[in-house]
Order: C-alpha cells, then sequence, then structure tokens
C-alpha cells in the first residue's frame, strides 16, 4: 500500500515537472492547525506539503477571484452610476443627445431647461431627476405628469 502511495505521489509530481521543490519553514504556524494537517495528511496519502500547496493554491486563488470579482463590481456600479449635468443656464438637449451620452442623467441647477424631440421612452431612461431648474420646456409629446414626477425644486414646466 505504501509503494501504491509513494507511485501516486510520484507521479503527480511528474505531471507538474516545472514546479520547483525545496524545504521551507514556516514560524507561526498554530499547533492545532498543523495536528490537523497532519491527520488529513494520513487520511489522504498526501504528504504536508502537498496539503500545504493545495491549501495556498486554493487561498491565492480565492484572493485573485475575489479581486476579479471586486473590480466587475466597481466597473458595474460605474456603468449604472448616473452623470451630472448642472450648473448651466440655457440648454436644450434632444432625445438624440441623451442617447449619445448614453447614461442616466440628473439635471441640477440650471435655469433654462428645454428638451426637444425626446420620446417618453427616451425620457424615461435616461432622465433621473430634474433638480432645481427654474423653468422646464418639454414638446407636446411628452407626458407633463411622467415629467412632474421627475422635478424638485422646480418653478415652471410648460410645453
Amino acid at each position: 500500500m505504501a509503494e501504491k502511495k509513494e507511485l501516486e505521489n510520484k507521479e503527480e509530481d511528474a505531471e507538474d515537472e516545472t514546479v520547483i521543490r525545496k524545504t521551507i519553514s514556516i514560524k507561526g504556524v498554530s499547533s492545532d492547525l498543523y495536528k490537523r494537517i497532519q491527520k488529513l495528511s494520513s487520511d489522504t496519502g498526501k504528504t504536508i506539503g502537498q496539503i500545504t500547496d493545495e491549501a495556498y493554491r486554493s487561498f491565492v486563488g480565492s484572493i485573485d477571484n475575489a479581486k476579479h470579482l471586486s473590480d466587475n463590481f466597481i466597473k458595474g456600479l460605474k456603468e449604472g452610476s448616473s452623470e451630472y449635468i448642472e450648473n448651466i443656464k440655457d440648454l436644450d438637449i434632444s432625445g438624440k443627445d441623451l442617447e449619445e451620452i448614453g447614461r442616466k442623467i440628473v439635471f441640477k441647477n440650471i435655469e433654462n431647461l428645454t428638451f426637444t424631440d425626446i420620446t417618453g421612452e427616451q425620457f424615461d431612461k435616461y432622465v433621473i431627476s430634474i433638480i432645481n431648474v427654474k423653468n422646464v420646456i418639454i414638446p407636446k409629446t411628452l407626458s407633463k405628469a411622467k415629467v412632474i414626477l421627475r422635478c424638485n425644486f422646480v418653478d415652471k414646466i410648460t410645453s
């Protein structure tokens, strides 16, 4: 049986020939954890070094995956975040302009905001809110009720 385990270990090492193995002493390993690794080693027929290598590989892989997930999460947040268009005296914006921006927009601190050639669908998709705007002018084809729901501190809405 011991010969079979030794043969399996040699086969695993042969598959992974590029790995350079050397004796390494690691300080600070808890004795309880080391005993568990020894037991796992005897139960599986693998060396303590092989068990430790697998644990390191798994840990490093988890860290790499977490970093990848974190990067993707941040990217998703940036893509889902809104743009602010603010502090402008007069602004005319069309549905085509909104589509070119391609993100949700908050219009803020604008004196005169005029929407031209915009559909209700474009408005819903791209306009999150209209804040602190004196005059909002919308085309007759756009529902005033729909616009009102997105407005805060707006003096006048006309079509």
